[in-house]
């Protein structure tokens, strides 16, 4: 029996159409993967059902419980969303409300559907999702929660309305392995637990083996196939040249948040044309070595940046030193301005250094990440998610840096997009002998990258006496 039936289903924008002729059904307690690449309208099936994209125009039926969807008033949908059909979306940290607690969140989703919701309630939901310290978790604020904590919480707002067809949009993208599998092996057993149906989508074809009942491939807006592409090779890294000089070299650095030390005395060098790999999960100090290592957040110990004690220069020497030293964060779609054009993005760090002939620096930074001139027209919500990833390695290397800390730059990132962005990096070693500090949890693209691997959950330095083979089934 199928709990929701989509037939011949369209979405259009006007001029633009995400979702062609879409057909697929979703049996009661089952799984369904919706797998594909970025942009191939995975996420606007997936609102289309909620009714979530109010300037859209449908086209065809979605049949819940044999009732189409396309005819409910919005009252009806409003008892729908949350109820019957709940969603998890992408990022829980856009997604949570920052100003509310995990508590208040989760009280207002069961005020919603219930008429005398307890806030006993709220217990049970956190422990049916396997929090545990719920007293703090309930108290906290959504960015005093780790990754996987957050996702937990938005799980457990989707649960309180008692849904029948859980909608997982890539719940598990930015996560560690670590934290990615807990989350994974709670949604199965809710789906044991609760009979609950899931529609799975994502770019990730190692999950989709460990999940899915059956599988339906999209592509440019259409279904092409119910099987996962198959497995795409990322190559190896960019050899080392001998006796290469040490450009960045950390001593003794120590990182706390209050009484919390999160790095305690590390220690490593960075060789041109280099790179090193921090791998580690959530909350093993990954990024805030970065952050330390960049001056971005206060920490102890030494970073010398050829030779100079990086966290002694003031002034002039600290401005002219930065430009060596360039970091490209996590989330680009948060670390770019979305008031301003690309072209004033990149332009800021060049008028920052009054960099001569900027334009003209500008058109070939453009070139060297693979980007065309009239992107400089566009606003970042106009971008695909590859396409803000080369804007933000443009704001860095407009500066002509020679190391540059790359956290977690692919993890959002569908497998074509990831091998795309892999291969110019290692265009961009291989050009400018590029020193990369490459923070991430995702091995299969650290075997394509690294010469080195720090792993911080043991502080064990090792190295690549060739590239080290990790299965994408096994990732």
């Amino acid at each position: 029996m199928n709990l929701l039936s989509i037939q011949d289903f369209s979405v259009n924008f006007g001029y633009f159409c995400p979702v062609k002729n879409v057909s697929l059904n979703i049996g009661v307690g089952e799984c369904v993967a919706l797998v594909g690449p970025s942009g191939c309208g995975k996420t606007s099936l997936a609102q289309a059902i909620l009714r979530l994209q109010s300037d859209a125009v449908y086209q065809g039926k979605i049949c819940f419980e044999d009732r189409n969807i396309l005819e409910f008033s919005e009252q009806e949908m409003c008892q729908l969303r949350g109820g019957k059909i709940a969603m998890i979306f992408q990022e829980p940290m856009t997604s949570l409300n920052p100003l509310h607690t995990v508590e208040q969140q989760i009280f207002e989703t069961l005020q919603l559907h219930q008429k005398n919701p307890v806030k006993k309630e709220i217990d049970i939901l956190l422990q049916q999702v396997e929090l545990t310290d719920i007293v703090r978790i309930k108290s906290s604020y959504p960015h005093q929660l780790s990754g996987g904590q957050r996702q937990r919480v938005m799980i457990a707002m989707a649960l309180a309305g008692s849904p029948k067809l859980l909608i997982a949009d890539e719940p598990t993208t930015a996560l560690d392995s670590d934290t990615q599998s807990q989350i994974l092996t709670l949604l199965q057993k809710l789906k044991t637990e609760l009979n609950l149906s899931i529609l799975f989508i994502t770019h990730d074809i190692a999950i989709v083996a460990q999940m899915a009942d059956r599988v339906y491939a999209m592509e440019e807006g259409c279904i092409v196939g119910d099987k996962a592409p198959d497995p795409i090779d990322f190559g190896s890294c960019v050899p080392l040249e001998d006796n290469a000089q040490t450009v960045l070299s950390v001593q003794d650095l120590s990182v706390s948040y209050g009484k919390l030390q999160v790095v305690s005395h590390f220690s490593f060098d960075l060789k041109k044309g280099e790179t090193l790999g921090l791998i580690g999960p959530s909350g093993s100090g990954k990024s805030s070595v970065g952050l330390a290592v960049a001056r971005l957040i206060d920490a102890t110990g030494k970073v010398l940046l050829n030779g100079q004690d990086f966290f002694t220069l003031k002034g002039r020497a600290l401005k002219t030193a930065r430009a060596h030293l360039q970091m490209v964060f996590q989330d680009p779609f948060s670390s770019l301005n979305p008031r301003w054009l690309v072209h004033d993005i990149i332009a800021e760090a060049g008028m920052i250094h009054h960099i001569p002939n900027l334009d003209v620096e500008l058109k070939e930074t453009l070139d060297k990440v693979h980007l065309s001139e009239n992107i400089l027209e566009r606003y970042p919500n106009e971008l695909s998610g590859g396409q803000r990833v080369r804007v933000a390695l443009a704001r860095a290397l407009i500066l002509k840096p020679q190391v540059l800390i790359l956290d977690e730059i692919t993890s959002a990132l569908d497998i074509k997009i990831q091998k795309q962005i892999i291969d110019l990096l290692k265009e961009l070693q291989q050009k400018y002998k590029l020193s990369y500090l490459f923070i991430t949890h995702d091995k299969r693209v650290l075997n394509a990258l690294a010469h080195r691997l720090i792993d911080l959950t043991s502080f064990v330095s090792l190295r690549f006496s060739q590239p080290l083979e990790y299965p994408l089934q096994e990732s």
